[in-house]
């Protein structure tokens, strides 16, 4: 069989974890150390580097693996070179996919194992032992790793790796060596103990989240935020990375694994019940505040209705849009037969005026401390979750009973299902008096220095705000065309 007349070299690291690119540059040298003593010619333009791809998952994207096949399919290339087999080939389907477009192109493999032909039945067939053989250890691998994540999180462990969690890191005076993906050149990061709490992170963190529980909008706490504080990576943060922090396990100090949670061996920044409440929050919130997540300009928009079609009220400048005037809550029904509209400061002022009564009555004080037991819903969420995962445990144990009947399991389970639904659905209730108990007694000045979004949350929270059309004429404020329902506590 006549030399190669132009060689390809793959590589391969399955995980880099920190971009280092220093063992695939090792593959590459002895890769053609082994080309120059077989007298194989490897041109530049015909080095394939995965790095941190696998080649055990199936559906794992490999594009340096998909060029080189390429390269074999229009001939650019006539052998290839690897470090070792399985760094080319852990699937027999990629074997196989190999095969099919070399087939009959006198395609040479080599390794320091040894120099495999495609076009060689015997050779094919030691391949794909090898191939199989190379899957086998991979499943090995990929059960011996899930196990060692479970007993991490059994232990109360999390995984290793990853960027630090806001809330936790402190730096331990060391430091780790990474490689720039794109450069190669190397550059010293803090190693953190991420087991420890950074106080300064976790009292922002609860901030954000009694600030959301109160009512203020996402969008608010995500402005706030960004006002004392960055991500880890020096970023900005926004509506997916607040929420994935605030419902993360960790903050709770706790751990998940495939669906179940572990006591963690780190101090929880969020109590569980306030985090129970938070994940509740996120559930219901489209429900609770229709415009949660967008910028609030007005109190009323959105709050107030209309009595002739019970649509929510809008608020748009009284003269056209491109000059300065006064401002109307308006109802953007068109099919709306009364079309009612409010000067905006008149009946921002009016309805001020009626909740800060409201919220500054000692009758209303004594009423609000009288609702008893919603601010328990957290605590006995947490409690049934903790008491179904137990109960999920001793079942699965006594599942091979063939005395019991695997319904009655079934609706063991199923019982703390409705009973965990029954009270997420009455959590609103209690971020609702959560933000009541929070204004009650609050001032005039105290109030216009809330954000917009709880003031008008609050105003939600206490009145259903319907205005009729007014019979006055000219000038001033017609408080009789404004109906102030009292919602009620419990």
């Amino acid at each position: 069989m006549t030399n190669p007349q132009l060689a390809g070299i793959y590589c391969r690291l399955s995980y880099a974890p920190d971009g280092s690119i220093e063992k695939v540059e090792r593959q590459e040298e002895d890769c053609r150390g082994l080309a120059a003593r077989l007298d194989w010619p490897v041109s530049d333009q015909h080095v394939y580097v995965d790095n941190s791809k696998s080649a055990w998952q199936r559906d794992r994207k490999r594009p340096a693996w998909d060029a080189m096949l390429a390269a074999v399919d229009a001939r650019e290339i006539d052998s290839l070179i690897v470090y070792h087999g399985d760094r080319l080939i852990r699937q027999p389907y990629d074997l196989e996919k190999l095969i099919g477009i070399a087939d009959s192109k006198g395609i040479r493999i080599a390794s320091p194992s040894g120099t495999r032909s495609l076009d060689n039945p015997d050779d094919r067939f030691v391949l794909r032992i090898e191939a199989a053989q190379a899957c086998r250890e991979s499943d090995n691998l990929s059960r011996r790793l899930k196990r060692k994540i479970r007993a991490n999180a059994e232990d109360g462990l999390a995984q290793a790796g990853g960027r630090r969690p806001f809330g936790y890191g402190v730096p331990t005076g060391q430091t780790r060596t990474r490689r720039d993906r794109e450069t190669g050149e190397e550059y010293e990061v803090p190693v953190y103990d991420r087991m420890q709490v950074v106080p300064e992170e976790a009292r922002i963190l609860r901030e954000a989240a009694q600030r959301l529980l109160a009512g203020q909008t996402a969008y608010g706490v995500i402005q706030w935020m960004n006002s004392v504080s960055v991500t880890t990576e020096g970023g900005t943060w926004n509506t997916k990375n607040l929420r994935t922090l605030l419902t993360s396990p960790r903050v709770a100090g706790l751990v998940e694994h495939e669906g179940v949670l572990y006591p963690a061996q780190w101090e929880g920044i969020i109590e569980r019940e306030v985090w129970v409440d938070l994940d509740a929050y996120y559930e219901n919130v489209s429900k609770a505040f229709p415009y949660q997540g967008r910028r609030r300009t007005y109190l009323l928009s959105g709050v107030a209705e209309c009595s002739g079609c019970t649509g929510k009220l809008r608020a748009k400048p009284t003269g056209g849009r491109n000059r300065k005037t006064s401002r109307i809550y308006y109802c953007a029904d068109q099919r709306c037969a009364v079309k009612v509209g409010r000067n905006v400061d008149h009946l921002d002022t009016y309805v001020t005026g009626a909740v800060l009564g409201l919220l500054n009555d000692d009758g209303f004080r004594a009423e609000l401390h009288a609702v008893n037991g919603q601010e328990q819903l957290g605590a006995e969420i947490a409690a049934l979750e903790r008491r179904k995962e137990a109960t999920r445990s001793q079942l699965g144990r006594l599942a091979d009973d063939e005395e019991l009947d695997p319904a009655v399991l079934a609706l063991s389970l199923s019982s703390y299902d409705k009973k965990i639904a029954k009270l997420r659905a009455q959590m609103g209730l209690s971020a609702r008096r959560r933000l009541l108990m929070r204004m009650v007694g609050v001032g005039v000045e105290a109030w216009e220095a809330e954000p917009i979004d709880i003031r008008s949350a609050t105003v939600d929270a206490l009145f259903r705000v319907v205005v009729h059309p007014t019979m006055l004429r000219g000038p001033g404020f017609d408080p009789g065309a404004v109906k102030l329902a009292r919602k009620r506590l419990d």
